[in-house]
């Protein structure tokens, strides 16, 4: 098999690092550079690998966003599915859903969404973690995102570990297909 390409800063030690990344069939696509890793390390976990990971960075200005990233992974003979990491604040996620609405895309996507306390009363108005992760306004909140996921057909997993069986579950649904 061939290596599994990366792209971004990715986090950790590169001895651990490259344990993480074993090749496969799922791209990765992250807001985070460790959580590149640890999703990486997950799926290699499940045994399902990963083709290419890319992590385009938490920065308020984003070289390259998910909708534009895709026509890649479509093109990639070697990627069978997407996974990606995100976070409230910015606009990427509706583009996505508009590109994969626009385009009929062949890859399944799973989505992880963190943050989603950030929703809270309690927390309105603060930024978390990455710079990019500014709120600022309700279509920004983690709600208001997952539901234009969904509505693009995208699942959304509230928990990393469940993100292996939520991308084996999507391989089923195109064989019964």
């Amino acid at each position: 098999m061939p290596d599994v390409a990366k792209m971004g800063g990715i986090g950790g030690p590169a001895k651990d690092a490259a344990k993480a990344y074993q090749s496969g069939r799922v791209g990765v696509m992250s807001r985070s550079g460790g959580m590149t890793t640890e999703i990486s390390s997950t799926l290699t976990a499940a045994g399902l690998g990963v083709s290419t990971a890319i992590s385009i960075g938490g920065d308020a200005i984003i070289g390259s966003t998910y909708a534009e990233l895709m026509p890649l992974f479509e093109a990639d003979e070697q990627t069978e599915a997407i996974v990606i990491y995100t976070e409230p604040g910015g606009r990427m996620e509706a583009q996505l859903g508009e590109w994969v609405a626009d385009n009929d895309s062949r890859l399944p996507i799973v989505a992880f969404m963190a943050g989603r306390f950030m929703d809270s009363d309690e927390m309105k108005g603060m930024s978390f973690g990455h710079a990019g992760t500014i709120v600022e306004g309700e279509e920004d909140t983690a709600t208001q995102k997952i539901a234009r996921l969904e509505a693009a057909g995208i699942q959304v997993v509230e928990r990393i570990d469940e993100i292996p069986g939520a991308v084996k579950s999507k391989f089923d649904e195109e064989v019964r297909a």
